[in-house]
């Protein structure tokens, strides 16, 4: 299985979006395939399904070993892919080729890396993220791509969140998700 598959799949999802993260009216509940998490109730979540043998990636119901949960405003991603757990050289190249899967999609929209890889515990996962600048037609904004497994269900999680408080809202995602 391509451990870089997870930034692959962002190439499929992500069309140049202007818009950040919404900051206000309180939070949605995602619980579904034995994921759980909290995000603005300003997001619209729509559910991918993801057949990496396949190459599908296509908006519909997800599923419990492979799938998506994108924000209609493409501001928000989550994937997740079961398999054993990447090594750390994977989860650099993961994070690190994100930025090109972007540019890949649509020439206008750029995106880079602007700092370097943290890796930390946020609540029970070892997550390593890195920050992000994106670049669009009519301007630009901050944002970050984390990755980090989840043991109890032998899943890859990676999120992509454009957000003018990008660390902020990864930390909050993650304090709110569980898997099993």
């Amino acid at each position: 299985m391509n451990k870089c598959l997870i930034s692959i799949l962002l190439a499929a999802l992500l069309l140049a979006s202007g818009s950040l993260v919404g900051c206000g009216g309180g939070l949605q509940t995602f619980s579904k395939h034995g994921i759980s998490f909290k995000v603005s109730s300003d997001l619209k979540l729509e559910e991918y399904t993801v057949r990496v043998q396949d190459q599908i990636f296509r908006k519909g119901p997800a599923g419990y070993n492979e799938g998506a949960v994108l924000s209609t405003e493409k501001n928000f991603i989550f994937l997740w892919l079961k398999g054993p757990e990447f090594t750390p050289e994977e989860v650099r190249l993961s994070i690190l080729s994100t930025p090109s899967t972007f540019s890949s999609v649509d020439p206008a929209f750029r995106a880079r890396i602007t700092g370097d890889l943290v890796t930390q515990r946020v609540a029970d996962f070892e997550v390593t993220f890195a920050h992000m600048q994106f670049t669009f037609p009519g301007g630009e904004a901050p944002g970050i791509t984390a990755v980090w497994y989840c043991p109890a269900s032998q899943r890859t999680m990676q999120l992509v969140i454009i957000h003018k408080q990008p660390k902020r809202e990864m930390e909050s995602f993650i304090r709110s998700f569980s898997c099993g």
